[in-house]
């Protein structure tokens, strides 16, 4: 009888463990979702706020702040009525993003599938916070997992491309192989193919809200400022693919010994070698660090990583290309890859090929109970830590902001903290009193603030005078 209990309670786990972590994501992330903003989430209050006070100078500050569109920021402005001008406000289609994500790859009955993109770094950082990257990966599942409706595919398209264009690089390339193989196939040209149908109109939808977003805010995709740092370089391409390769790899760093057991020692050597002159000669063209964890990793330590994360990458390349029904899905994260690396490179772009990569793996590589138990209590652990960093990181900064209106002092809060707490009343550039993250013998140290994490100080803002 006891037995036939736990058989029962053991498949009932199994069916709803999914549904069960994607109340326990929702429940976590609302905990902090009312928190200070960090980095440059203030931009999206600023926005929302330019649009409904039509203020071509607020609209101008978000320009000279974001390359993203202002949809995420209009968006936002719905939740404005329901929670005021809050930070939650600001954060929870954001939220609403990450839940359709997990939802949506619910639905293929894997659960680690799920555990795994919900508990993975950058897709629970973003998730609570004022990014569009998570509402727009969201979407563009959404739009991929409806074959057979061509048009509400492709309008789901265009929409996830509206708020951040990174998507249309992936439903793009995955429609547009998805089609090329089915034609390959089936060796007959089919015009009324669902899936060139979504592409058809997605592609269309995006180009129409293009036209329309530059009649209305002068802007063409990204603001002139940034258009130098988005421009195509060759020159950075490889450095660039290997970052976001060994980023990729090191995230789910899980497949590792399934690898060591199933690769010939030969590969595995030259993809070594390979691996260690690339890191070697590797530099971050742009965001490819390791957030608050920079502060934690050594370099020797992210030396490793990068190599041990490239060799992944690679190794698990050549198992899925082993698998017809992996290739498309293959293609298309390589290509968005390679396609990114030819601007500036941002970790959390991986975001948008983070679930494809994590399906590939739950349906191709055999993975041990105690890896899958052990690789989640990892992710567990780096996600308290790098979101118990981030709200303090986020506290600091707005008590400084604080302090300086309480005791009149302008400040000249440069982008060491300037970014969290957006524009405000005392701020000054000309002011001799600055935020720094370390002292000079001739400074003069009026207050500072420790950013800490389980009450052990990783870094400290210091406001200093200086002569």
């Amino acid at each position: 009888m006891a037995s036939a209990l736990m058989l029962s309670a053991q498949k009932h786990l199994n069916k709803y463990l999914s549904y069960y972590f994607i109340v326990g994501f929702v429940l976590t992330h609302l905990l902090y979702i009312n928190t200070p903003f960090v980095n440059h989430e203030w931009t999206q209050r600023l926005g929302i706020q330019a649009a409904l006070r039509s203020d071509p100078t607020l609209l101008d500050t978000y320009f000279e702040q974001q390359t993203n569109t202002l949809i995420y920021s209009l968006v936002s402005g719905l939740a404005l009525p329901l929670l005021g001008d809050s930070f939650a406000a600001y954060r929870v289609f954001s939220l609403i993003g990450g839940i359709l994500l997990l939802a949506l790859l619910a639905r293929r009955k894997m659960p680690f599938l799920v555990l795994i993109v919900g508990l993975n770094p950058l897709i629970w950082i973003y998730t609570g916070r004022a990014c569009p990257e998570s509402l727009s990966v969201g979407l563009m599942l959404l739009a991929m997992d409806m074959p057979r409706s061509g048009i509400k595919a492709g309008l789901v398209g265009a929409l996830s491309a509206a708020i951040k264009p990174n998507s249309i690089v992936v439903w793009g390339s995955h429609w547009g192989v998805r089609w090329a193989h089915g034609l390959y196939k089936q060796r007959a040209l089919k015009w009324r193919d669902p899936i060139l149908l979504a592409g058809i109109v997605a592609v269309t939808g995006f180009v129409v809200f293009l036209v329309a977003y530059y009649l209305a805010t002068g802007v063409w995709i990204v603001p002139d400022k940034f258009q130098a740092g988005l421009a195509p370089s060759y020159d950075s391409a490889v450095s660039n693919i290997f970052s976001y390769g060994f980023y990729l790899g090191a995230m789910f760093v899980i497949t590792v010994p399934f690898h060591v057991r199933n690769t010939p020692w030969r590969w595995q050597l030259a993809v070594v070698v390979v691996s260690v002159l690339l890191a070697m000669s590797n530099q971050n063209l742009g965001e490819m660090d390791f957030g608050s964890f920079n502060y934690v990793f050594g370099a020797d330590l992210i030396f490793v990583i990068k190599v041990v994360g490239f060799w992944n990458f690679l190794i698990c390349i050549f198992h899925f290309w082993k698998k017809d029904e992996s290739r498309v899905t293959l293609v298309t994260i390589l290509f968005y890859i390679v396609f990114l690396s030819f601007s500036r490179p941002v970790q959390r772009y991986l975001i948008f090929v983070i679930p494809l990569w994590a399906t590939l793996i739950c349906r191709h590589i055999e993975l041990r109970q105690i890896l899958r138990w052990s690789y989640l209590s990892i992710l567990v652990g780096l996600n308290v830590v790098a979101t118990m960093f981030q709200v303090s990181n986020a506290v600091a900064s707005q008590r400084i902001a604080e302090w300086s209106r309480e005791n009149n002092i302008f400040i000249r809060a440069s982008t060491t903290i300037y970014p969290h707490v957006g524009p405000f009343s005392h701020h000054d550039p000309q002011s001799a009193t600055s935020v720094a993250l370390s002292v000079e013998p001739e400074d003069e140290v009026l207050t500072a603030q420790d950013v800490a994490v389980l009450g052990y100080p990783l870094k400290t803002f210091y406001v200093v005078r200086r002569p």
